[in-house]
């Protein structure tokens, strides 16, 4: 896996939500019409995720609108935590959980071109003690609308944890987690940067990180100058906001608040040495965020 700017990228910026439900488990949608509310509600593509079960979507597919097939999985966990919710974009066979380690389930999911994202920290009560002896899934959750039931939506110090212990790329996705027909449906969505509307080229994307998650905001640009450690910044354009925060490991980063009255669209922040990854958050004057994915130097 190798990190991309996806502001730099050639190509065009595609809409879509990574987990949702439908009847085929806990979903209140049929699948038809769960494919077709992110649809009109503007989307290009939708992963459908339900538990335990792999659903043919192809029917579901259509000019301008992407379906894609996954499944969230539930290997248990020998590390003394809650059982795993992992969630599976690109599957199309069905995974015995039971009978597999949580890192064989994800090794499975890669092997049937698929790609593995860790949900819910927050709302599952999962700590490093729990994600560290995991490999191979390449995104968690920063965010999930229904966990927003019980005000546990925002896992952003579970991403951090593993950008500053895991040692390797970890990319942050917003999703709705879509059960309902309400509260939980179009709030949180990928901005995907890739060539075409297909699934190679979204799994692409994913792969490389070229995707930035919202609630709403606006990431336009972000710019990375890295000549060695005495010369490293980066730079963000955005929707007007009321902060920028540039997250880094542990008590590195800056975070820049608007004057009363004001908003911001632009901030840059000077690397100090020993910087591992940066990684950008963008806040409105509601409270919605963004997120970049890390830049890892």
């Amino acid at each position: 896996m190798s990190n991309v700017n996806p502001f730099k990228q050639s190509g065009q910026w595609y809409r879509g939500n990574t987990h949702s439900h439908s009847t085929e488990s806990d979903g209140r949608l049929p699948m038809a019409d769960r494919f077709a509310a992110y649809h009109e509600a503007g989307y290009d593509f939708l992963v459908l995720t339900d538990h335990r079960k792999v659903n043919d979507v192809s029917a579901h597919s259509r000019d301008g609108f992407l379906a894609i097939s996954g499944s969230e999985v539930h290997p248990s966990n020998p590390y003394g935590g809650d059982t795993y919710h992992i969630v599976a974009i690109n599957l199309y066979e069905r995974i015995n959980c039971a009978e597999l380690h949580p890192n064989a389930v994800i090794e499975e999911i890669k092997r049937q071109g698929g790609e593995a994202v860790l949900c819910h920290p927050y709302w599952c009560g999962h700590t490093l003690l729990d994600y560290l002896p995991l490999s191979g899934y390449f995104a968690v959750e920063v965010y999930n609308d229904t966990c927003m039931g019980i005000g546990k939506g925002f896992s952003e110090q579970a991403w951090d944890d593993l950008l500053d212990k895991a040692g390797r790329p970890v990319f942050g996705i917003a999703s709705d987690d879509a059960h309902g027909t309400e509260h939980d449906c179009f709030h949180g969505w990928v901005m995907v940067r890739a060539p075409e509307l297909t699934t190679d080229a979204i799994m692409t994307a994913f792969r490389t990180g070229a995707f930035y998650s919202t609630l709403g905001p606006e990431i336009i640009d972000l710019d990375v100058v890295d000549e060695g450690e005495e010369k490293r910044s980066v730079s963000v354009k955005c929707s007007p906001a009321q902060s920028i925060v540039f997250k880094a490991q542990r008590s590195r980063g800056k975070r820049v608040v608007a004057p009363e009255g004001e908003a911001l669209t632009e901030e840059t922040y000077e690397l100090p040495s020993g910087i591992k990854y940066v990684r950008v958050e963008i806040t409105d004057e509601t409270g919605k965020k963004a997120w970049s994915n890390p830049v890892f130097f």
